[in-house]
């Protein structure tokens, strides 16, 4: 029986340039009235698998993530990082906060980084 992966792990620190740049980007496109929201957002956890590049955010370094059912999608985009790899980007909310950015393949490869922000094109 394989070893199951915890949902989140804890992982705290500022937001990377890279971070702060994709979520200014679907920010900006999808809900440009939150876009203030972004300055003040830490990382609180990553992904469980410890791999790809899926964050989960809160209002300060020691906040625990918000988890679970329900969410809503704030933006959903897609496009193929520097490994040729399809890649969807999802910003979700949970209980009215901006709680985050999720990496996933459509293809089923591992996601071990974000596509430029030139590839990203709306997921519908």
């Amino acid at each position: 029986m394989g070893e199951r992966i915890p949902y989140s792990i804890p992982h705290r620190r500022a937001l990377s340039a890279e971070e702060r740049s994709l979520l200014r980007f679907l920010l900006e496109r999808e809900a440009p009235a939150r876009v203030a929201e972004a300055a003040s957002l830490k990382v609180v956890a990553r992904c469980g698998c410890g791999k790809c590049p899926t964050v989960l955010f809160g209002p300060t370094p020691g906040a625990e993530p918000l988890t679970g059912n329900p969410f809503t999608e704030v933006a959903s985009y897609r496009g193929r990082n520097a490994q040729g790899v399809a890649v969807g980007v999802t910003l979700i909310e949970r209980s009215g906060r901006l709680a985050e950015l999720e990496a996933w393949s459509p293809e089923g490869p591992d996601v071990l980084s974000w596509p430029p922000l030139s590839a990203l094109e709306r997921f519908e």
